[in-house]
């Protein structure tokens, strides 16, 4: 399957890249619902899909799940994990309200 979306986060200890990918919503197997997939590489190394009512849902909430998982991760909080040589800030994802305090790029 091939990501609909990616990014590659900078590490601030080493030169390999985090990547963060969403793959394009699926109907589940009820029929009811949908599924959305992402991803994000070592070292947070998750795999993780979200469901929802329709496509966009299921979409929306997996950038959510994915954004949260990113800007609460050690490697945020440590100002470890950032993009173009700047870390511990805005990563180009909205984060969500709940990271305002440490991440102040809503969604």
């Amino acid at each position: 399957m091939m990501p609909i979306a990616e990014i590659a986060l900078d590490l601030s200890y080493s030169d390999t890249k985090v990547w963060a990918r969403v793959y394009a919503p699926l109907r589940a197997a009820s029929d009811e619902e949908w599924s959305c997939s992402f991803e994000i590489s070592e070292p947070l190394a998750i795999e993780r899909t979200i469901y929802g009512a329709s496509s966009m849902q299921a979409l929306v909430l997996a950038l959510k799940a994915m954004s949260s998982y990113l800007y609460g991760s050690e490697a945020y909080e440590n100002k470890q994990l950032g993009i173009g040589g700047e870390f511990g800030g805005n990563l180009s994802i909205p984060a969500p309200s709940i990271f305002l305090d440490a991440a102040p790029f809503p969604f």
